[in-house]
């Protein structure tokens, strides 16, 4: 089981140096994280805007859309605005109008795949600035204009062009141009129409996602967080994180979403920090080795850790307590965010909620890790194995750990796709009952078609 000695390995040889400190309860590695903590929420929704796969329904940030913006009104890809050009339904020719920006549109843009008509969560965020409230009868086709009219008249003394879940224009003679206009043959929608969406949206499934859109995540608004909307807490006990909703979001709440995205300012400010970077570093550091380790433990054996020898941080000569390690648990938790503590003071409120969500995240990982280190090497101090009853309780933790990540990137197609298909996660257009699933299959792009069996609606 070397993977495991060389993965921890990485995390604690930073620590060579670490004097033995009395540190606070921050620091222990039995102290797990709140079971109401929202912060490794945020820092996978906040990893995961602007994609198609790792959705939920929380986020509200402002950006710029620059560059071509393709057709019909709203979607960015043609391909994805074909899907919109049903014959049977518009009873005529079908039509694809092509404009680009003249300008940067400022955009307000909602996570959650929430361009999806359903009445389960996708609008939550887009009708509690429409209207106030959530009101999941009016997740339909037939409220979709009047949900825009709503969101355009609330933006636009606040200079909000557009909205993006798909792009929606507020106004087509400002800041845009026509550079076409073309009305295209009819073409067979076997065996679903919505495979043209197929094509396009597999582009923007993972990082970094939909680029022309540029976020200003120092404004960022999270209904995870706690301190804005405290009344969902209580909704997500014992949910599911993909059944998470808006719904139940009370009055006071309501009143301070609205007025911190009216507080928005008109330009992009802040400390400057990169926080997508940022959180991507911490997602590429540790997801494949992660996926990796869970996959080793799935065995046991005699051999889990190499012994480490760090000139500071020893295991004591008896006794089973783990004190010894917390400055190495402090180091591994703090690696990422450390030179961002330091300003503190230049950081909007978001980008302090930003900071929290990624030290909880961090401080949870090297927990886990470096929880198992320390185990490992007070067993090792008078054997050279280390017991299968440990090998089975560091399997539960990292399968543990992985699951309250949630990371996007884990969900995947095994085996992986043939060339002639594509990974399909459960949702619009093909499974609209299920369109937050996690389970995703492998989809046949050209004939003979399989893979839809069961999802056709």
């Amino acid at each position: 089981m070397l993977w495991l000695g060389i993965l921890l390995f990485a995390l604690v040889t930073n620590a060579v140096q670490i004097p033995l400190l009395n540190l606070p309860d921050e620091w222990n590695l039995n102290t797990p994280p709140n079971p109401n903590s929202t912060g490794h929420l945020i820092f996978d929704t906040v990893s995961s805007l602007l994609q198609h796969w790792p959705n939920t329904s929380h986020t509200i940030v402002p950006g710029t859309l620059t560059l071509p913006l393709g057709a019909n009104g709203s979607p960015i890809d043609p391909e994805f605005a074909r899907l919109f050009c049903n014959h049977d339904d518009l009873g005529g020719p079908c039509w694809i109008l092509t404009l680009v920006t003249t300008r940067p549109l400022r955009v307000l843009y909602f996570d959650g795949s929430s361009a999806t008509k359903m009445p389960d969560g996708p609008m939550d965020t887009q009708d509690l600035l429409a209207w106030g409230a959530v009101l999941p009868k009016r997740a339909t086709l037939s409220w979709e204009y009047r949900r825009l009219d709503r969101l355009c008249n609330m933006g636009d003394p606040l200079g909000f062009d557009a909205y993006v879940s798909e792009v929606m224009l507020c106004n087509f003679t400002d800041g845009v141009q026509i550079t076409s206009l073309s009305s295209l043959e009819e073409e067979p929608l076997f065996p679903h129409h919505g495979y043209s969406f197929i094509q396009s949206s597999k582009w923007h499934d993972h990082y970094p996602g939909e680029t022309r859109v540029q976020l200003d995540l120092a404004h960022l608004v999270s209904l995870y967080d706690m301190s804005l909307a405290p009344s969902l807490v209580g909704g997500r006990v014992g949910q599911e994180r993909r059944a998470h909703r808006v719904l139940g979001i009370d009055q006071r709440d309501t009143d301070a979403v609205i007025a911190r995205v009216r507080a928005m300012p008109s330009s992009p400010s802040g400390s400057g920090i990169d926080w997508r970077t940022q959180f991507q570093v911490i997602r590429d550091r540790y997801a494949t080795r992660l996926e990796l380790l869970q996959s080793t433990l799935n065995t046991t054996g005699d051999d889990f850790l190499m012994p480490y020898r760090l000139r500071s941080a020893v295991p004591p000569p008896a006794g089973w307590d783990t004190a010894w390690a917390g400055p190495v648990f402090r180091v591994c938790a703090r690696a990422h965010t450390s030179s961002i503590e330091s300003v503190t003071s230049t950081l909007t409120a978001s980008e302090r909620l930003l900071l929290a969500s990624a030290q909880e995240t961090t401080r949870e990982i090297c927990r886990t890790l470096i929880g198992m280190w320390a185990q490992g090497m007070l067993e090792l101090r008078a054997s050279a194995t280390v017991p299968d009853s440990l090998a089975l309780e560091w399997k539960s933790e990292i399968d543990r750990l992985v699951d309250w990540l949630g990371w996007g990137v884990w969900i995947k197609c095994r085996p992986a796709c043939a060339s002639d298909e594509s990974c399909y996660l459960p949702g619009a257009p093909f499974s609209m009952g299920e369109w937050n699933g996690s389970v995703p299959r492998c989809l046949r792009l050209v004939e003979p078609y399989t893979g839809l069996e069961d999802w056709l609606l």
